[in-house]
């Protein structure tokens, strides 16, 4: 490798210990998760992945397990999440950089940024006492009353706990994080696209409208980054979703999701034999996609940034 200067040199093997550091870090929590995982895999083989199952026992020969349903309900939350956090984002988006007065609007985006850093268990309660009431009595009961021919609206709600409440309170806590996304990726934009467009006449919300199409690419990073945050999110889930191992399409009925499954039942895991190594089963599950859609965003949010800058 060649240097430039002496500092280049020394700036370079002072932070080499670092990166080495935390690459080794994210490997070992790797190789332990799938090491602690690896019995269950080996007892339970493919059911672990196509079944929905959880049954301790005394005897290991009668345990069973399966993680198909809080894997799929992970997905599943996680989507509907992001489907909710994408317009909202946008609006705000739009809000903050183009509708608002300079004051305003920053003080929006700071109220934004101190909503994404409240502990989330803040947003779990509030989802659980507040949230799932309200939802059950005021929109599940008249989708179901008056939608229930379609298959997503076709189960009678009974609680509120749901995919559906935990999709919406997954969003309000994720919106912070992917709008903050997009307002740094719409201020990157060269003023020389805003300025020639409104030179040619543009509203700003046509102005708007035309730069956000240059930010596409951006916009999908951002909501892959946004999906795999939700994707991992534990205590909101747990608090909301209901909990339990069955997963249809319907939104009002309540599952499980893996982070959700490993909260509830980690404490009693270690009384089983494969209980808590199908727990790190799902845990390896939910890293090996969690860390390839977040690497698939990231790639597109410098590739876009590298773009944008020529």
């Amino acid at each position: 490798m060649i240097f430039f200067s002496k500092s280049d040199k020394v700036t370079f093997y002072s932070i080499l210990p670092l990166v080495v550091g935390i690459l080794g870090f994210f490997l070992t929590i790797g190789l332990f998760t799938a090491y602690q995982a690896l019995p269950s895999f080996m007892q339970f083989g493919s059911d672990l992945l196509i079944t929905s199952i959880w049954r301790p026992a005394d005897d290991p020969h009668l345990e069973a397990y399966g993680l198909a349903a809080p894997f799929i309900g992970s997905l599943y939350a996680s989507t509907l999440a992001t489907l909710i956090i994408l317009p909202l984002s946008v609006a705000l988006t739009f809000s903050i950089t183009e509708i608002l007065p300079r004051r305003i609007g920053g003080f929006l985006r700071v109220i934004i940024e101190i909503m994404g850093g409240l502990p989330t268990v803040v947003y779990g309660l509030w989802g659980a006492v507040v949230l799932a009431p309200y939802l059950r009595d005021y929109v599940m009961k008249p989708l179901h009353q008056y939608l229930g021919f379609i298959p997503i609206f076709s189960c009678r709600p009974i609680t509120g706990y749901s995919v559906l409440t935990a999709s919406l309170v997954l969003a309000v806590a994720t919106t912070p994080y992917v709008t903050a996304l997009l307002i740094e990726g719409y201020n990157m934009i060269p003023s020389k696209y805003k300025e020639g467009i409104l030179c040619l006449g543009a509203t700003k919300y046509e102005a708007f409208k035309l730069l956000f199409g240059l930010l596409k690419p951006y916009v999908i990073a951002s909501s892959l980054l946004g999906f795999s945050r939700a994707l991992g999110e534990t205590t909101i889930v747990a608090l909301t979703i209901g909990n339990t191992m069955r997963f249809t399409l319907c939104v009002f009925n309540p599952t499980h999701t893996i982070p959700s499954l490993i909260a509830s039942q980690f404490e009693s895991a270690g009384l089983y034999m494969y209980a808590l190594p199908t727990l790190f089963a799902g845990g390896f599950l939910l890293l090996i996609a969690s860390s390839v859609i977040s690497y698939v965003g990231i790639k597109m949010l410098y590739a876009w940034r590298e773009r944008v800058r020529v």
